[in-house]
């Protein structure tokens, strides 16, 4: 990955902020992309030791002017892109019954039109450049299982795995790989507040490991699905989940 020029969403705070240290640590140049400037700018102070080069562009991704603003910015500022993470994401907590259409489009433009959007303007650079380059998807395991109180985040979600399995298999022939990987329960401040929301609920009983997972965990998954060494595995879901998933079935 090193001097590979890599673009990640999202990139201000938890996982999406873990994901940039990480391609930074192995000598990435990386663009941090974010609609949280204040936040962006510390994390750019923050992570100015590491080995790899960071810039920050501020986008609001929901806005789809700045959006397609913001891909041409990245692409222009190291002449191309080899590795694209769509990570930024938003979550509601609300009863499907009460879920107003505002919110419902907001999380579909956030967590699915961006992705879509970012990953066809990308990717068509990328073959009009001959770049063999890495998508990676950012879903969740509520795209593959149903829950409560989440029925427009999970349904986004679940649009991000068939997304990510159409794209791998019409743009293999351009030698770009699409996987997706899918967090479970993780160290971050969006699933803390879910912690405290649900109150005396260990939401991790059902998770063999017993504990929550921490954002190092899913940047390493993401950065090898974005590696050579994994030069033959596209339009797969790597799920980092403790084996939530695989425990469905417990009372």
């Amino acid at each position: 990955m090193n001097h590979k020029r890599v673009l990640v969403t999202g990139a201000a705070s938890g996982i999406g902020r873990g994901i940039a240290e990480k391609f930074l640590e192995e000598g990435a140049r990386v663009i941090l992309l974010d609609k949280d400037e204040k936040n962006l700018k510390d994390t750019i102070i923050q992570l100015k030791s590491k080995k790899g080069i960071a810039h920050a562009i501020v986008c609001d991704i929901a806005q789809e002017k700045e959006l397609r603003l913001a891909i041409e910015q990245s692409w222009d500022y190291w002449d191309g892109l080899d590795v694209l993470i769509n990570n930024a994401g938003l979550a509601l907590r609300e009863s499907f019954v009460d879920i107003s259409i505002s919110n419902w489009d907001l999380i579909m433009d956030i967590n699915l039109r961006a992705t879509f959007v970012l990953s066809q303007i990308v990717s068509k650079k990328m073959i009009a450049k001959d770049i063999a380059g890495s998508i990676v998807n950012i879903t969740s395991k509520n795209g593959l299982s149903g829950s409560s109180k989440l029925a427009h985040y999970n349904t986004s979600k679940a649009g991000i795995n068939l997304l990510t399995q159409s794209m791998a298999v019409e743009l293999a022939r351009y030698g770009i790989r699409v996987n997706a990987v899918a967090p479970g329960f993780i160290e971050t401040p969006l699933d803390r507040e879910l912690k405290q929301q649900e109150g005396s609920l260990n939401i991790t009983d059902k998770t063999p490991m017993k504990r929550m997972g921490t954002v190092l965990e899913v940047a390493n998954g993401v950065f090898f699905l974005a590696s050579d060494a994994a030069s033959y595995i596209t339009g797969t879901t790597l799920v980092i989940d403790g084996g939530h998933l695989a425990n469905a079935s417990e009372f």
